[in-house]
């Protein structure tokens, strides 16, 4: 009982956080309009939307039902779209220096949007990854987990160097896979899976030792 009560309540607590994360977010940007009356860097909020998506669709994956196709569109949604949390992180080439003060103030900010999409994919992939452990051994779990990171990294090169979306699965599904086919055999793709997708998984493993560690100590 206390262990589920601690699951009940760290999610509630991971809710909390995504929140107020997501609103310091908007705070500092609604603060850099009003300071230096630019809206260069708006669409920022568009892309912590998107990275907020794939948290949205793991929090109902955990109570859909297996083996209706409500839970398989769900699954599928949250694969296309859990690349958008970590996309955040390659917003920093957008960080251009003006004046110090501004260069400090939008590198801050841009800080901010990653740490809140990084956490709303890493509570996320949590959530797949609990599911998981009900139905597979835990070294299958973490395995699935790892792969499901460096996929997401290899989306995060689509969008980021490709300038593909989630979309274009729907919109341009024949240019999307063109590249993907272009994509098996160019180095700087690996590479820059590798680089991001060990990241993820780093980041994720500290996360995920916290949270069992908590879990335990509380049962």
């Amino acid at each position: 009982m206390n262990k589920l009560l601690t699951i009940y309540f760290f999610n509630k607590k991971q809710n909390s956080v995504l929140v107020l994360l997501g609103l310091l977010s908007l705070l500092l940007m609604l603060l850099r309009v009003k300071i230096t009356h630019d809206i260069y860097l708006l669409f920022l909020i568009w892309n912590l939307f998107l990275g907020y998506i794939p948290y949205f669709l793991s929090s109902k994956l955990k109570t859909a039902i297996p083996g209706y196709f409500s839970f398989y569109i769900l699954l599928l949604g949250w694969i296309l779209f859990l690349p958008n949390a970590f996309y955040l992180i390659t917003d920093f080439v957008h960080l251009h220096y003006s004046s110090r003060f501004q260069f400090l103030f939008d590198a801050i900010l841009l800080t901010s949007f990653t740490i809140a999409g990084f956490y709303a994919g890493i509570a996320s992939l949590h959530h797949i990854h609990r599911l998981l452990e009900m139905k597979y051994t835990v070294k299958k779990s973490n395995s699935i987990v790892i792969v499901i990171c460096y996929l997401s990294s290899f989306g995060v090169y689509l969008g980021r160097i490709l300038r593909f979306n989630s979309w274009d699965i729907i919109n341009h599904p024949v240019a999307l896979f063109g590249s993907l086919l272009d994509s098996i055999t160019n180095p700087e793709a690996h590479v820059f899976t590798c680089i991001l997708g060990t990241f993820i998984v780093i980041v994720y493993t500290i996360f995920f030792s916290f949270i069992n560690k908590k879990q335990i100590s509380a049962w």
